[in-house]
């Protein structure tokens, strides 16, 4: 694919350069040259997070002063699922802006030799190592000093007497360049913290302490003396864990030289950071997304399974229900059937009188009673339930059909009076109560 200057221009303006590069198989780095060679800007350090943040960003124009031959680049698209091998090194964004820095400004990364104290916060923070580092009683300025009880914010610093105004002049310049880079500093309970694109970096200045020569016990650290070797701590989270990265005093660089450093590792890393954040944020809507669709995936298979159990619960209730009324009809229709033989034994004996006719109708209104299908009233065993009373006594008969069998038979004419009360209509038909 050919595209001109103009075309390339929109492209990198438009979509980071790590997806464009992807997309025609080169790496960042390589999309970077061509776009030098053309003479076409490209955004600066932190310009898509910013732009995704919403925040105000400025896109540079496309120069038109270009008189270079090379006017289009030969660019290849290829498969997104194709393995593309990048030969070329990476990039290293910190270097490359430690140059770019000390090529726009170097003056302003230069440490002064002499400190000037012109900023409260310097100022305060010398008075306050001086006070602490030289007892009062021997100094009659400090003593009568009234400057002293009105001490406000001080930097974070822990050096020697003599290493005070070095580590001054360092922070103080620290200090400078981040303000002049659209930063700020800020102190919170007695910590230093710069804020650089909105992440804070927890910084102090520390002096290395080494053992004492005069030092009777080798092992007694409480003996050891600043030695003059300073370090620029920087604290900062990163996936909820706090790190820590060190600037020092070495045999070959002094920390005076790595101003530049300091601060493209501040700007670098919180571009990482809230990069960091915002995909951990991804994660996290992700993850929640997740959650939701499996609770409600959950939520709606227990109503499944609540809906399912009570239509079992119906079914067996319509069933029992159902085999309930068959054993109704099915001990009425035994009724009447008994009823029926009772009525042929009493006119094959020409048993016949008031008594036993009111007998009759009385069993086939119980037996209407009974049946499902008629349930006529009854004054009296309505009050009671049907199952109940067939079920006790067939419960009853049920215990006395497991005794022995012997014991059965020689006193089953002593369990029927018991059972009955002696003479029952019913039971025996033959002879009558006298």
């Amino acid at each position: 694919m050919k595209l001109t200057r103009k075309e390339l221009y929109d492209l990198v303006w438009n979509e980071p350069m790590t997806t464009v590069s992807k997309r025609f198989g080169i790496s960042d780095n390589g999309l970077r040259k061509h776009c030098k060679s053309m003479n076409i800007p490209t955004p600066p350090m932190g310009y898509w997070a910013k732009f995704q943040n919403h925040k105000q960003v400025e896109k540079i124009p496309l120069p038109g002063d270009y008189n270079g031959n090379k006017q289009n680049v030969n660019l290849h698209e290829v498969d997104p699922n194709e393995i593309i091998v990048d030969l070329d090194p990476p990039v290293n964004k910190q270097r490359e802006l430690e140059k770019r820095l000390a090529i726009e400004s170097p003056d302003s990364y230069i440490v002064p030799e002499v400190l000037y104290a012109k900023e409260a916060l310097i100022f305060d923070t010398k008075e306050k190592l001086r006070l602490e580092n030289e007892p009062n009683a021997s100094n009659i300025y400090l003593r009568n000093n009234p400057y002293k009880s009105q001490i406000k914010e001080t930097l974070d610093i822990h050096v020697s007497i003599e290493s005070t105004d070095r580590a001054l002049s360092i922070f103080s310049t620290v200090i400078k360049v981040l303000r002049n880079r659209g930063h700020n500093i800020k102190i919170n309970k007695e910590k230093t913290y710069a804020v650089v694109n909105g992440e804070e970096f927890r910084i102090n200045i520390t002096e290395r302490k080494k053992q004492s020569r005069n030092s009777d016990n080798p092992h007694n650290n409480y003996n050891n003396v600043f030695c003059g070797e300073l370090h620029f701590n920087v604290f900062y989270f990163y996936n909820y864990w706090e790190k820590n990265t060190c600037y020092k005093d070495t045999s070959f660089t002094k920390l005076e030289d790595k101003i530049a450093t300091i601060i493209a590792f501040c700007e670098i890393k919180s571009e990482e950071i809230k990069e960091n954040r915002i995909e951990e944020e991804k994660r996290r809507i992700k993850l929640e997304e997740e959650k939701r669709i499996r609770e409600e995936f959950e939520a709606k298979r227990r109503a499944e399974l609540k809906e399912l159990e009570a239509r079992r619960k119906a079914e067996v209730k319509e069933f029992q229900l159902l085999f309930t009324m068959a054993e109704r009809l099915q001990k009425a229709n035994i009724l009447r059937n008994y009823i029926f033989t009772y009525e042929e034994y009493l006119q094959k004996n020409d048993i016949n009188d008031e008594e036993i006719l009111a007998k009759i109708e009385w069993a086939k209104e119980k037996a209407d009673w009974l049946d499902p299908f008629i349930s006529k009233a009854d004054e009296y065993l309505d009050h009671y339930d049907k199952d109940e009373i067939i079920l006790s006594d067939h419960s009853e008969r049920y215990s006395r059909s497991n005794q022995n069998n012997s014991e059965r038979h020689s006193r089953s004419n002593q369990n029927n009076s018991e059972q009955f009360g002696g003479y029952n209509f019913w039971a025996r038909p033959w002879w009558k109560n006298k």
